[in-house]
């Protein structure tokens, strides 16, 4: 599926990579092109974040390791007010590497070599759960999620997230009450089959947590059901 299959090609969905390796990034570029995204690429950190702040893009391919930031940096110098998805490429794998980048509120991840077809269907993916048309408003608890403008707010007060932790809350919130299974939050947020080893879904349930109990610590929001899944409980 291509920018223009999702209906993006009027104008096409804008696409910014940040990669300082020039034969890879043109690799990267030929290819989303003939997808017909309009991609733009810098090779350092700190250009990424002066450009997502200035001219936000739809979506960042971001490499790990990149000069003057690495892209764990750029990810936590923009997430306070970019809320798109951003899908990290690396060529280490480990849990300490992918607990960090989830922190910083990365939404997805991509070993090198990269491999065109996987790219573009993670891509898909992101694009396809920021543009889910949804029931616009969920009221849960003292939760008041909007999917349209895609907040958090407790007592009038927003709550920052990340895409992916809101995506996931509102996979939660829409069947508060209910199980929702671990296998699909993760078909739904990265794109493909739950191995049983994974343990992305489990990091993101703790951070949001955090930011859910932050000034009310006692709250009981999100309940883990062990070895099915998750529920927002509703009061």
């Amino acid at each position: 599926m291509s920018a223009t299959t999702q209906g993006l090609a009027a104008p096409p969905a804008r696409l910014l990579i940040v990669e300082d390796d020039q034969r890879i990034a043109k690799l990267l570029i030929q290819f989303l092109r003939s997808e017909h995204f309009d991609v733009h690429w810098l090779q350092n950190g700190e250009e990424a974040v002066a450009y997502i702040q200035q001219t936000p893009p739809d979506l960042v391919i971001l490499d790990l390791m990149l000069p003057k930031m690495d892209g764990v940096e750029v990810c936590s110098a923009v997430r306070p007010d970019f809320d798109k998805g951003i899908l990290m490429l690396t060529a280490h794998e480990g849990d300490i590497i992918e607990v960090t980048a989830l922190n910083a509120g990365v939404d997805d991840f991509l070993c090198k070599p990269v491999r065109t077809h996987v790219l573009l269907a993670r891509l898909n993916a992101l694009f396809r759960r920021q543009n889910k048309p949804q029931q616009s408003l969920v009221e849960v608890q003292d939760l008041v999620i909007n999917h349209d403008k895609r907040t958090l707010c407790r007592d009038n007060t927003n709550i920052p997230l990340a895409e992916a932790e809101f995506e996931l809350l509102w996979q939660l919130a829409t069947q508060a009450g209910s199980i929702v299974k671990r296998d699909d939050l993760f078909h739904l947020l990265r794109g493909k089959e739950y191995d049983g080893l994974d343990r992305s879904i489990d990091m993101r349930i703790s951070k949001l947590r955090k930011k859910l109990s932050k000034g009310n610590p006692n709250k009981d929001y999100i309940r883990t059901i062990r070895q099915l899944g998750y529920i927002l409980v509703k009061d």
